[in-house]
């Protein structure tokens, strides 16, 4: 990502300039289009400045920028020395089918709109950008603006092509991208080619945007579409508690659309990230009437190419969105050729961490998939799943909560080559007509590692179905009623120790694996720590390096009064602390075997 700072130096020998547009004493334009075209005729960054002294509609204004530009609305008259409350609005009404703002900007340049309202611009047939089209190699940062009630093809509200390695979409403060409508694909907005979106400012939000799908193939990305060589980073808290990307609307990708390229190595990916300590960023409240009610990710796989559709996440939340199957996440596949390329997706996974992100505050709820239902689009639940995860495609969750999600399957994954690895995680009270964890196919890995899973309502048997291999490893499962596994996989794939459960019937005889319960600090209100004489307490051996629990507390601590079954680590998401609240590490006497 190139810097801004770089960008906007300005040359010893260059002068910038001032345009007033408007009507009355210090006007010098009457026109956007006239006044951009003298900036463009003047040496320096210049910036234009629209009043509301004059109605701009229907507007198709063009901008080829060809040195920094600042385009910026909010002034009464021509006179007034700086902006006030009121946006200057820029409407598209009435006029030719086009983009209210069509802007080019070469490497190096960068074009910056400010407190402005651009709306009901109407860019027809395939064509892209209904609010704003961007295309080249430079910059276009929205500041303070809004970007409302648009329809195009693809990228109703923006539409940003980058055509070399420096372009960017900065989507800045105080920023609503809204109501927009795409016919085909990215309802609020699209990017594609070779371009970096920042979304990192606080009151920024894309809401309330749909992709219609009405062309075969498309319908991506209510809110965002990311395809080609595009990557968004996206790290702002959204406005109000709603998050970044906020009840959109798609066939597949409710909230985002993560769409790899064609070309070798055009991977796509999306990072999610916190940036504010106390609003943990948010993809909330979306739907898909088909597949990934909060993202979906496509991969491609092609004669001699390949391209990964990736998200990378920190610190998080994927709650109350909404699809027929995958209503949290659905990791697509491939595999026209006949050879697999799946998708990917790394939940806080050391290896896509992100420089900016920083972690949620202490009790604020984070890393949570939450609220999210599978439910057919004339009404009622469906068979889909939370977590779909298709051959070869790969999903790595560490540190999460799976809870309150109500599903045909919490987790499912179908095919060959498929990966699901989860590590420190909670899975409780989410309501499941089948199975909470299913695989299905040949060669597809589940791993279980630190995790509690308790709470759950199963409408079935068994809580897994596996056909190919399970790791179950330091796992606490509380679920009476049911059985653990139903297990038809390979001989020797099944890799289970250290677990606490309520039915040990299912799995294989190992001294390590006893049943009992758990005892909890306050299940009957979701609180899934353990009590200090918990049997999960001080179970298992210890693992070097800086391990973390679900609550990015450390593991491995000895407690005292505790005796170590095979080692100082916990079951379960959570380890208990020394000198943790309900107990105590010296005062012992309410919880030799006794629950409060």
């Amino acid at each position: 990502m190139f810097l801004l700072t770089g960008l906007m130096a300005i040359s010893a020998n260059a002068t910038a300039a001032i345009f007033t547009v408007g009507t009355g004493a210090g006007c010098s334009h009457g026109t956007i289009q006239s006044a951009i075209n003298a900036a463009n005729a003047s040496a320096g960054a210049d910036t234009v400045r629209l009043t509301r002294s004059l109605t701009y509609q229907p507007e198709a204004v063009t901008i080829n920028a060809v040195e920094n530009l600042n385009l910026v609305g909010g002034f009464a008259t021509c006179t007034q020395a700086a902006t006030d409350s009121n946006k200057t609005v820029i409407s598209g009404a009435g006029g030719a089918s086009e983009p209210v703002l069509r802007i080019t900007a070469g490497t190096g340049i960068v074009v910056k709109l400010r407190h402005l309202t651009i709306t009901l611009g109407d860019e027809d047939g395939n064509g892209a950008g209904g609010g704003i089209r961007f295309q080249g190699d430079g910059a276009l940062e929205i500041i303070e603006s809004n970007i409302t009630n648009n329809a195009a093809a693809y990228g109703g509200g923006i539409y940003a092509l980058g055509t070399g390695s420096n372009a960017e979409l900065i989507i800045s403060e105080s920023t609503v991208i809204s109501g927009n409508t795409a016919r085909y694909s990215g309802g609020g907005v699209s990017i594609g080619g070779p371009i970096e979106m920042t979304m990192n400012a606080p009151n920024s939000i894309i809401a309330f945007n749909e992709a219609l799908g009405q062309a075969a193939g498309t319908g991506y990305g209510g809110g965002l579409q990311v395809s080609g060589q595009a990557t968004a980073y996206i790290g702002s808290s959204g406005v109000g508690g709603l998050g970044a990307i906020y009840s959109n609307t798609a066939i597949d990708g409710g909230g985002i659309a993560v769409i790899s390229g064609a070309a070798d190595g055009a991977d796509a990916t999306v990072y999610l990230y916190t940036t504010n300590p106390a609003q943990p960023v948010g993809v909330l409240g979306n739907y898909a009437s088909d597949t990934g009610g909060a993202v979906y990710l496509q991969s491609y796989r092609g004669s001699g190419a390949y391209a990964t559709g990736r998200l990378c996440a920190w610190d998080f939340r994927l709650n109350d969105n909404a699809a027929r199957d995958g209503s949290a996440l659905y990791l697509n596949s491939d595999s026209s050729l006949g050879v697999l390329n799946g998708s990917e997706v790394l939940l806080n996974d050391p290896t896509c961490t992100q420089p900016q992100a920083v972690r949620c505050g202490s009790g604020i709820s984070c890393n949570t998939i939450s609220g999210n239902d599978a439910v057919e689009t004339g009404g009622g639940f469906s068979n889909g799943a939370t977590l779909r995860v298709l051959e070869s495609a790969r999903l790595i969750a560490n540190r999460i909560e799976l809870r309150g999600n109500r599903a045909g399957d919490a987790i499912r994954m179908t095919g060959e080559s498929a990966t699901v690895s989860m590590k420190d995680c909670l899975l409780a009270r989410n309501e499941v007509s089948r199975q909470l964890f299913r695989t299905e196919g040949n060669f597809n890995y589940a791993y279980i590692l630190g995790c509690t899973i308790a709470g759950n309502l199963i409408n079935s048997t068994d809580i897994f179905h596996i056909e190919h291999r399970l790791a179950l490893n330091e796992t606490i499962i509380d679920q009476p009623g049911n059985l653990t596994l139903a297990y038809s996989g390979i001989a020797g794939g099944l890799n289970t120790s250290s677990v606490l459960a309520s039915d040990i019937t299912t799995l294989p005889a190992d001294p390590t694996i006893i049943a009992g319960e758990p005892s909890f600090v306050d299940a009957a209100n979701g609180d899934y720590h353990l009590h200090q004489y918990s049997l999960a307490v001080d179970f298992a051996p210890p693992v070097f390096g800086d391990d973390r629990d679900l609550d990015n507390q450390p593991r491995d601590q000895d407690i005292f009064g505790v005796p170590n079954t095979l080692g100082v680590r916990d079951l379960g998401a959570y380890e208990r602390q020394p000198g943790a609240g309900d107990c105590g590490s010296a005062d012992t006497i309410f919880c030799n075997g006794f629950e409060p």
